[in-house]
């Protein structure tokens, strides 16, 4: 098992972060000025992921969705580099970037998330559209505007039932479910939506569907995407404009190439204190990491990662004993659309349009903590933040009898035989 290191160099110790969403922001806000720390991505923006399907219907704005990356690695007092690691050389102890620059380090903290997985289904990559990042989503949302402004069907198709999927059938719904000619199926694998979660959620998921045209393929893979069609392991071919895949997340391929990992899409073992286990100034965190007992890959989750993993970068560069990793377990908001929203703890689920607020409020509260209001930038992405809900979630709600009636209703769904 890997252990503690032996500090060498008590004065500005290098630590670089590879990856800065969720777990590797927050491990770079934990961290102290005492070291020199490089927080290295691609990509200028930090983004809100668990709201992204609301890019589908309209009802968020990327803007909405973002916060500068530079801009928050400025106020922790470290540096923030801007490329594509193309290579991460544990033995040479060192980060490498695809233009060619190198970051040594005595600590690195890889807090990669995973990457779009079609599971080698031929045409996928070319025709089907990923549902992993603001742009992703962004380019859905267009995709589905242009097809509805042509007269005539409308046909939707989204491969995979879990979290993603149905989040974005919610959005599609909210957007266009009054249009006569629209179809929308959704593709899954298992034998329910949102596998490992309570029966009762599938069954009222297709309750609610149920005055729309929507079919649900359980138990189905898709076996070949075409540009106007797809193909199911059940021999039936369906029609689909828009296909959105939600259908999984795999671990990306420098995981392996750095050692981190023993296969192709593996994602990187790790001990209880979040330490890998092939090296010991390694620390894996968020999607990336495979824990002892694993868990979902949520965000709250990856928060809770990289503020124990900065807390065990600190103890390993002095010494100290590491502390392992105690996730703390919350209940899943899910919302389908405007239609109703889900509160799933254990095996109770709460069905309620009025958890949507619930809903909201957390990423009202989360982005101010991400991005405290004390400069003109921040306090004017608070005040974009609130008034886009008031006025694409709050006011349509206030305006519409339909929508009022919805917020009234509440009902709590177990497992049959739960106490």
């Amino acid at each position: 098992m890997a252990q503690p290191l032996n500090p060498s160099d008590q004065q500005r110790q290098r630590i670089v972060i590879v990856g800065a969403n969720f777990a590797g922001l927050t491990a770079a806000q934990h961290l102290g000025g005492a070291h020199a720390v490089t927080v290295i991505d691609r990509s200028p923006w930090f983004e809100w992921l668990p709201n992204i399907h609301e890019l589908l219907s309209g009802v968020r704005r990327p803007a909405i969705l973002r916060l500068s990356r530079p801009h928050l690695i400025a106020r922790t007092g470290h540096r923030f580099v801007r490329a594509t690691v193309a290579a991460i050389d544990v033995p040479a102890a060192k980060v490498i970037t695809a233009d060619g620059r190198d970051f040594g380090f005595d600590v690195c903290i890889v807090a990669l998330g995973g990457v779009n997985d079609t599971f080698g289904v031929p045409g996928a990559d070319r025709y089907a559209l990923p549902f992993k990042s603001v742009d992703q989503c962004h380019a859905i949302g267009r995709q589905l505007a242009m097809r509805a402004r042509r007269p005539g069907r409308l046909s939707v198709v989204i491969v995979g039932g879990g979290l993603e999927g149905v989040e974005a059938l919610g959005e599609v719904l909210r957007r266009y479910r009054h249009r006569h000619e629209l179809t929308v199926r959704v593709i899954e694998g298992a034998p329910t939506l949102l596998p490992g979660a309570p029966p009762a959620l599938d069954a009222a998921i297709r309750a609610r569907c149920a005055p729309y045209h929507v079919r649900f393929h359980t138990r189905t893979l898709v076996t070949k995407v075409t540009k106007r069609r797809l193909f199911l392991n059940s021999g039936e071919t369906i029609p689909s404009d828009v296909t959105i895949w939600t259908g999984g997340a795999t671990a990306p391929a420098l995981l392996q190439a750095a050692g981190l990992a023993d296969r192709s899409k593996q994602w990187a073992p790790v001990t209880e204190t979040l330490q890998s286990r092939r090296f010991d100034n390694v620390f894996v965190i968020g999607d990336a990491a495979a824990l002892p007992r694993p868990i979902s890959k949520q965000a709250y989750y990856a928060i809770q990662m990289g503020t124990c993993a900065a807390d065990n970068v600190e103890r390993a560069l002095t010494g100290q004993p590491l502390r392992p990793f105690t996730p703390s377990a919350k209940p899943m908001l899910l919302s389908l659309g405007d239609l109703d929203t889900f509160l799933v703890t254990g095996d109770t689920v709460i069905a309620a349009p009025a958890l949507a607020a619930l809903k909201e409020a957390v990423f009202q509260i989360t982005m101010p903590q991400v991005d405290p209001p004390t400069g003109v930038r921040a306090s004017q992405g608070l005040t974009a933040r609130f008034t886009t809900a008031a006025t694409n979630l709050a006011l349509p709600t206030v305006l519409s009898r339909e929508a009022l009636g919805r917020v009234c209703r509440l009902s709590i769904l177990r497992r049959p035989g739960a106490a």
